[in-house]
């Protein structure tokens, strides 16, 4: 299995490699402990194309790998698509690389979990130097996109093969906010204060600028992502006084996608009295967006004392009469008040009032309101990831929800993540437990962005299930469900993308065929050599700041992180102690996405994403150091008390058997043989264990 040396020709090399691969990754060279046959099992990957996994020798001490960095467009954990100067629609996003092959290549896109379905949205070939681009994007609009959230994805491609990806997310927003004043033009006998409201329910209003004298406001973007401009015009302040004489107000507003709104015009002409008229002022509208379950009230005050009515907004208060009064009443004294609005008076939609007050001397202040009656329930408009969506990214925890109008913002939210199966009428469907670590985040009023903080499997069917009372739009219409009151949408993951170093076996010693020990010198043997192709380098149990009962050992090789304890074992100050949990497959997931809500919920040793361990992450660790136990395969000195023992414990993977899902990966004690295993199995006269995991390098 080994070589004498590398200065190998190319074609030799690639033998080479290709043999250690099958012997580590592929094979298992010890027998049974039972049986005196030597057995061969084949390994899955995760990577995308096994094809051709050497490709030169290109192979870096460190894997190839792409992050996230920002841009101009990111905010709030969020990349937020906006207008450019082209007029077209794109977003900034700042990207950095580590050891990259040269002639590798970026792939952005939408929807497009690793890019590989459809054009992508940006491609460039990269040099192995390059470790940063800052990029702008346009989003042509023969482009597939989402109205609400998107995935925002990222590949590194080499040779047909995807070496590494990330995902976001993404708002895209084509439409305008809306503006409306609190006062609406007209002719007044009092001093009128203005407000202005702007609503945009996807991706939220952003400027909101005024001028006074009639002239239009202006907002420019000078240069694509940057922030819009004020040209001519003033940042409205939270109310504007408009006084004597004749005035015309204009305002212009912008969303975060640079959308533009106006500039919506009002003329005020007011004619102060030599006797001051009633200062009517609205404080508040309860229940305004409503669906008549419950009452719609006003608070408002007044510095006279009067009789007031409530009509429909375009009523002179001076020409008031029984047909067009909605309700009435008399203010004692000067002061504050709630008064009920008669919803018998509402029709769908926006519905525009006023409330008059006369004083004594029957001069008249007043105040226009509106009141939306909605009976419609909302509408889920679309999801992240799109229902029936193939080889999602795991590592994208978020689900992101967008409706058909705007939401009430609560954050107690009951979801479900649902795994199913098997083949055939033999289908299985299990819940995987959630952390209670799972978070909600309004990005809008319509778009809400649901962390499951939690890595679901690899090549897994998955379907969330969310209860649909937890969604309420302003007025208090309830999303509709199905007949258990829940709605759902379902996807399927795909593949943990990781290349990593193969690691040196650390067999120490050579056999002939018989089995007979050898001197090693010359055979080629793993024996023969030491460190080759990589020395794996893993550390003892060592604790992160200030969580001092987490072990982790860290394995530099690989890049991943591991908990130094198998699931149900605890650190007791030297070693791993305990009795290890036995789990069967979706319970060994649940376990390990536990640790997330672990140290109110900062996550076990203050790391968030733990999973259980795919193959790929157990071959990592993989290595035969004695010479007298094929029970010695993982560092023991990273893994106190590891349970590997005559028992031949099994320990669970991540990582589907695509042939039929009822199976799953498993790696047994001795001798790390691979095979497959019904899911739902936790000790079949052995016990099934989980490992977790931290990094996906």
């Amino acid at each position: 299995m080994g070589r004498n040396h590398w200065n190998f020709t190319r074609k030799q090399d690639k033998v080479g490699l290709f043999a250690l691969l099958l012997c580590f990754l592929f094979l298992s060279c010890l027998k049974d402990a039972d049986t005196n046959r030597f057995k061969f099992y084949y390994l899955p990957t995760s990577l995308s194309n096994i094809s051709n996994p050497f490709v030169t020798n290109d192979n870096a001490s460190n894997s190839p790998n792409l992050t996230f960095a920002g841009g101009k467009s990111f905010y709030n954990g969020i990349y937020y698509a906006s207008s450019m100067t082209s007029a077209q629609k794109g977003f900034n996003i700042n990207l950095t690389f580590a050891n990259l092959f040269d002639g590798t290549e970026l792939r952005v896109c939408l929807n497009d979990p690793g890019c590989q379905a459809s054009p992508p949205l940006y491609s460039v070939v990269l040099a192995s130097g390059v470790s940063n681009l800052d990029l702008n994007l346009p989003i042509p609009g023969t482009y597939p996109v989402n109205i609400g959230g998107n995935s925002l994805n990222v590949a590194l491609i080499k040779n047909s093969q995807m070496i590494s990806q990330k995902s976001s997310s993404l708002i895209y927003d084509n439409s305008p906010p809306t503006l409306s004043l609190s006062v609406s033009g007209g002719t007044y006998t009092s001093i009128q204060t203005i407000s202005v409201t702007c609503t945009d329910s996807i991706s939220g209003c952003k400027d909101l600028i005024y001028s006074i004298n009639g002239s239009d406001p202006t907002l420019s973007l000078l240069t694509d992502f940057d922030p819009l401009q004020i040209v001519f015009g003033a940042v409205f302040p939270t109310s504007l006084g408009i006084g004597s004489g004749t005035s015309t107000l204009k305002i212009l507003a912008s969303d975060r996608a640079g959308n533009l709104v106006g500039p919506l015009s009002a003329t005020y002409t007011v004619n102060l009295p030599l006797t001051p008229a009633p200062s009517v002022t609205l404080n508040s509208i309860q229940n305004g967006i409503t669906n008549a379950s419950s009452s719609t009230s006003i608070n408002w005050t007044s510095d006279s004392s009067g009789d007031f009515y409530i009509v429909p907004s375009a009523t002179d208060c001076l020409s008031v009469t029984p047909g067009v009064t909605i309700a009435a009443g008399t203010l004692a004294s000067p002061g504050t008040q709630d008064t009920v609005v008669p919803d018998g008076s509402f029709l769908e939609g926006s519905n525009s009032f006023k409330l008059c007050l006369l004083d004594a001397s029957n001069q008249a202040g007043s105040f226009n309101f509106d009141i939306t009656l909605d009976t419609a329930a909302p509408t889920l408009a679309s999801t992240s990831p799109i229902n029936g969506a193939v080889d999602t990214d795991v590592f994208n925890r978020d689900l992101i929800l967008t409706f058909s109008e705007t939401m009430q913002p609560g954050t107690s939210i009951e979801v479900h993540a649902l795994v199913t199966y098997g083949s055939g009428g033999g289908l299985t469907t299990v819940e995987l437990v959630l952390p209670s670590s799972v978070q909600v985040q309004w990005i809008s009023g319509t778009v809400v962005k649901i962390d499951l903080d939690s890595i679901l499997p690899e090549f897994s069917s998955v379907n969330v299930k969310i209860l649909a009372a937890g969604f309420k739009d302003v007025a208090g219409n309830v999303l509709t469900g199905d007949a258990t009151g829940y709605f759902y949408f379902s996807f399927a993951t795909g593949g943990m993308v990781a290349l990593r170093n193969i690691i040196d076996s650390n067999q120490p010693d050579c056999y002939d065929s018989g089995g007979a020990g050898i001197a090693c010198s010359g055979t080629g043997q793993d024996g023969a050599f030491s460190a080759t192709p990589s020395l794996q380098s893993i550390s003892i149990p060592l604790f992160l700041s200030g969580f001092t009962n987490d072990p982790v050992s860290v394995d530099s090789t690989s890049g991943l992180t591991w908990r130094s304890c198998v699931q149900g074992m605890e650190w007791n100050g030297t070693t791993c102690a305990g009795t290890p949990t036995e789990v069967n497959w979706s319970s060994a997931l649940s376990s390990c996405s536990s640790l997330n809500e672990r140290n109110t919920k900062q996550g076990y040793a203050g790391l968030k994403a733990w999973r259980l361990a795919t193959m790929d992450d157990l071959n990592s660790l993989i290595t035969f150091p004695s010479a007298t136990s094929g029970y010695t395969f993982f560092a023991p000195a990273s893994f106190p008390n590891f349970p590997s023992n005559a028992s031949n414990q099994r320990y669970w993977s991540a990582t589907t058997n695509r042939v039929n899902s009822l199976y799953a990966f498993v790696i047994r004690s001795f001798g790390a043989r691979v095979f497959i295993n019904n899911k739902n199995i936790s000790n079949d006269g052995y016990s099934y264990y989980a490992l977790c995991v931290n990094g996906n390098p």
